[in-house]
Order: structure tokens, then C-alpha cells, then sequence
């Protein structure tokens, strides 16, 4: 009788565990919580007329800055006033080109060129793909210049990665 005893204790003690184990692996939360997006970030500047020393001095715009990719059809921002925007770099692609356009002002075309690696991020998440800003090319129209200050582009969190400066308006 004491041999039945114990037997029906370590069944009961077996079905406890697997109880609990089929609990804890059907937790809700157990999917991907992790940001794998990797855009790039872009900040964008101007000159203005300071009077009192009569010299231009940048400034970070405010302005209502519209930005499309190329071959999208909706914008990205385009009724805004913004000073900073994350742009989505083609992972399947090695350039990526922006349109962007200040104020209702003539329209200049910005164009990336990236070399991209897939990261793994994890089993549940799967991979994140980071890039390297190989190069920057953009038209003139109403962009002075383009500094890059970062060239790797690992995550969704730094900011100022690219800064665009418009020119001075006279």
C-alpha cells in the first residue's frame, strides 16, 4: 500500500511540473518586444540674418518640410512643421532617394548609397538589417550641404545621423 502511496505522488508531482512548464511556455508575452527597425536620423538646419553681428548663424528649422521616397506614393511628412524625421533606408537595395521639399520651395532629391547587413536579433524577432552610408548625393536647389555624422545606422535610436542645411535665405 505504501508503494501505491508513493506512486500516486510522483504522478501527481510529474503533472504538477508539466502543468506549470505548459504554463509558462504559453506566456502572452513571449513574442518579439524588440525595435528592429533601422531608420536613419535626419536633422535639418538653416541660416538666418543675425543683425547684431551681421552674419548668418545656423539654426535648427521648425519649418514645414516635406519628404517622399522615390518611387513611393505617400509621403513621408508633408503638412508638419518638423526639425528631425527617421527615414526608412531599402534593405533590399543598396541606394534609397528622398525628395524633399521646404516650405513649398523648389524641391531637391537626396539620394543614399548603403551597403546593408542582416543581423540576427533573436529567435523571436528574427533579423534586423543595419546599414553603412557608403555616400550622399543631392541637388542643389535649396540644399547647402549634407554632413554625415554617423555612417553606421545599427538602430532606431540615434538621432542626428545625417544633418541637411539649407541655404541662407537672402
Amino acid at each position: 500500500m505504501n508503494t501505491l502511496h508513493t506512486y500516486k505522488a510522483s504522478i501527481y508531482a510529474a503533472l504538477t511540473v508539466v502543468v506549470i512548464l505548459s504554463v509558462y511556455s504559453c506566456r502572452a508575452d513571449s513574442g518579439c518586444t524588440a525595435d528592429i527597425r533601422t531608420n536613419i536620423g535626419v536633422s535639418f538646419f538653416g541660416a538666418v540674418r543675425d543683425s547684431a553681428k551681421n552674419r548668418f548663424v545656423t539654426t535648427v528649422l521648425t519649418d514645414t518640410i516635406m519628404v517622399k521616397g522615390v518611387g513611393n506614393d505617400s509621403a513621408i511628412n508633408d503638412t508638419l512643421p518638423i526639425s528631425t524625421v527617421r527615414l526608412p533606408l531599402k534593405p533590399s537595395d543598396n541606394r534609397t532617394a528622398f525628395v524633399i521639399r521646404r516650405d513649398r520651395k523648389t524641391a531637391d532629391t537626396i539620394t543614399i548609397e548603403h551597403e546593408n547587413t542582416e543581423v540576427l536579433v533573436s529567435l523571436e524577432c528574427g533579423t534586423t538589417t543595419t546599414h553603412y552610408v557608403r555616400e550622399v548625393y543631392f541637388s542643389k536647389n535649396e540644399i547647402d550641404s549634407i554632413i554625415v555624422k554617423d555612417r553606421h545606422i545599427k538602430d532606431n535610436k540615434t538621432n542626428n545621423q545625417l544633418q541637411i542645411y539649407f541655404k541662407a535665405e537672402q
